[in-house]
């Protein structure tokens, strides 16, 4: 289903972009760049109609070639240019070129313009639209053609940065089961533990190392098909431990990320941030609202998404997932949110502590995260590309308040009475938003499939069984794994494979 986009929502989106030459997308570059060639071919020709057609200028006559450079992009506009032939090679757009300017001067005549300004209009506009492709060509020619991309790489492994994480392991799982080759980078922060069961898969792959490490980075990259980002340090806790390590984290491996896939001519990329990008808002919000980060774990998504999203090549496909607050069980479990720990309370003592009850949260299952990430993979690219989606369900929107209500209630299935005890919002927590998903709905038609109350009794089913040890143990802790993360970060002989190749010899 290809996207309807309103010209409101568009223009709200091109104003939050701002106006300098460097927020220009691909395709608003070469509109603005072929208008000022027909303004220019315009400006030349009523100057030498002045000069040297006396009387050729007149109202009746000159409005007609006055409309040729609005025409010229319409012309270009049904031709495709800005469309299907963006990535075409240039000698093609070429004698699209020559001929929608053609097109523009045979209109202009049928109109009664002037014919020395016709094809005086028409010779100043050529030489720079049809040079102009050729100069800016570089996808073609510094660059992996996108015909050689598709060709090479569209079979190629799908790369999961962080596939050993919370999320990793569920898009991992996943991707196996659909048949993906799937070649997993990772630090293992939380240990090898969490993909012991894939490492003997045939089409599983382990890269031990950090996004930042250039070496491994290119490794699991070359002839990939996909990049998924999911690497970097989740949770306000994790991120306040030290502010360079979290930049290091969550904005410089992004940079390198996308600037090694794009090197290697990897055509699709997938980031995954956050809702909590919108902090703050007493009313409904989507993809096109303000952001109001309140904390420094938003502000990264933020910095990371326009890392991506800036200046994008024309084959290079990336897309950015805004996940709601996740639940449920995974290989690698969590019990720093919300939902996770207040079950966890619920099955370990018996009580559990609602802070900020009057709070609104988006929840999602994190099988439904992995799921959405493998629809975007599958979706045509140019549904996709550089495309923002929230990702969740309005089902799922609830209070704290109401998420503590259904946890007490699915604990007493599996161990008797739960009691509530109810505090007032926390100084340093002041998020508060309801998201819409209608986007993602709408456009991929994506849908959730795990509601709260089952992914709650999931996690609560495995308290019963046994599966988990305490839920405060070191090993589920984001902060206490981030410590010690921070502690190798800043020894200087494991921080110098940092941003470099590995030396040889």
């Amino acid at each position: 289903m290809v996207p309807v986009v309103t010209p409101t929502a568009w223009i709200r989106a091109r104003l939050s972009r701002g106006w300098s030459l460097s927020s220009l997308g691909p395709n608003e570059a070469r509109l603005l760049f072929d208008a000022a060639a027909g303004a220019a071919g315009l400006a030349a020709a009523l100057l030498f109609l002045e000069l040297f057609v006396p009387g050729s200028t007149s109202l009746r006559q000159s409005l007609p070639l006055v409309a040729a450079p609005i025409v010229f992009i319409a012309w270009n506009v049904l031709a495709g240019l800005y469309t299907r032939l963006r990535i075409a090679a240039w000698q093609r757009k070429a004698v699209v070129l020559v001929g929608t300017v053609a097109a523009t001067s045979v209109s202009c005549l049928l109109l009664g313009a002037p014919v020395p300004g016709v094809v005086l209009w028409g010779l100043v506009v050529t030489a720079p639209v049809v040079l102009g492709r050729a100069f800016v060509a570089l996808p073609f020619t510094r660059h992996t053609s996108l015909v050689t991309t598709l060709v090479a790489h569209r079979h190629g492994p799908v790369v999961v940065l962080g596939g050993a994480g919370y999320i990793g392991w569920h898009t991992v799982d996943l991707l196996l089961q659909r048949g993906y080759e799937v070649r997993v980078l990772d630090r293992l922060m939380y240990g090898r533990e969490p993909i012991a069961e894939f490492i003997a898969h045939p089409r599983f792959e382990l890269i031990e190392g950090d996004v930042t490490e250039i070496t491994k980075l290119t490794s699991a990259a070359r002839n990939a098909s996909a990049v998924i980002h999911l690497a970097g340090l989740v949770g306000d806790p994790a991120c306040a431990v030290d502010p360079d390590f979290t930049r290091h984290t969550n904005i410089v491996a992004t940079r390198l990320a996308k600037e090694v896939a794009q090197s290697l001519g990897v055509y699709r990329f997938v980031f995954a941030s956050s809702c909590s990008v919108y902090g703050v808002s007493d009313t409904e919000v989507d993809e096109l609202s303000a952001l109001n980060p309140m904390s420094f774990y938003a502000q990264t998504k933020i910095d990371s998404e326009r890392e991506l999203l800036h200046a994008v090549r024309d084959d290079f496909f990336v897309t950015v997932l805004r996940f709601a607050t996740a639940f449920g069980h995974s290989g690698r479990p969590r019990f720093d949110l919300v939902a996770n720990l207040l079950t966890a309370q619920a099955m370990t003592e018996g009580c559990i502590t609602v802070t900020g009850p009057q709070q609104w949260r988006p929840f999602v299952h994190v099988r439904d995260l992995a799921r959405a990430i493998v629809h975007v993979l599958e979706a045509p690219t140019a549904v996709v590309q550089s495309q923002v989606y929230n990702v969740g369900d309005r089902r799922l929107n609830a209070t704290i308040g109401q998420l503590g209500e259904l946890v007490a209630d699915v604990a007493r299935e599996f161990r008797g009475p739960v009691t509530i005890t109810v505090r007032e919002q926390a100084a340093q927590d002041r998020r508060n938003y309801l998201v819409s998903f209608e986007k993602i709905r709408r456009h991929l038609g994506f849908e959730v499939e795990t509601g709260l109350a089952d992914g709650i009794r999931e996690v609560a089913r495995r308290f019963a069984n046994g599966s988990y040890q305490h839920y405060r143990d070191e090993v589920y802790s984001n902060v206490a794994t981030t410590l010690r993360a921070v502690e190798h970060f800043y020894d200087p002989l494991e921080s110098q494979r940092l941003y470099a190749p590995r030396r040889v010899g």
